[in-house]
């Protein structure tokens, strides 16, 4: 079953949001040609610009936690451009039940 999650993210004190952006930008490509990313989207907040929200589905939790695994997104993390600031897992809802 798939692995659905957003996680809510603000980039660190001092750091530039445009750079944020541009590397979340390019973790977003990255991502999304791993194996087992069913998706993987990066939203700034509009009116906010330090906020950022990621929606994610894995096709498994094992899948996820390959992607901390990859290069990129060790780069990513090396870079200490943002935080997390909460992790919200989504489990579907189950049609046949109506």
């Amino acid at each position: 079953m798939p692995h659905h999650l957003t996680a809510h993210i603000r980039a660190t004190e001092g750091s530039d949001p445009d750079l944020v952006h541009r590397e979340l930008a390019q973790l977003q490509a990255d991502t999304q040609t791993e194996p087992g990313c069913l998706t993987f989207q990066v939203f700034q907040d509009a009116a906010d610009p330090t906020h950022f929200v990621l929606w994610e589905a894995w096709t498994s939790p094992g899948a996820l936690d390959q992607h901390f695994a990859y290069e990129h997104t060790q780069r990513y993390m090396t870079l200490n451009l943002t935080q997390v600031e909460k992790i919200v897992v989504h489990t579907p809802v189950d049609h046949s039940a109506s």
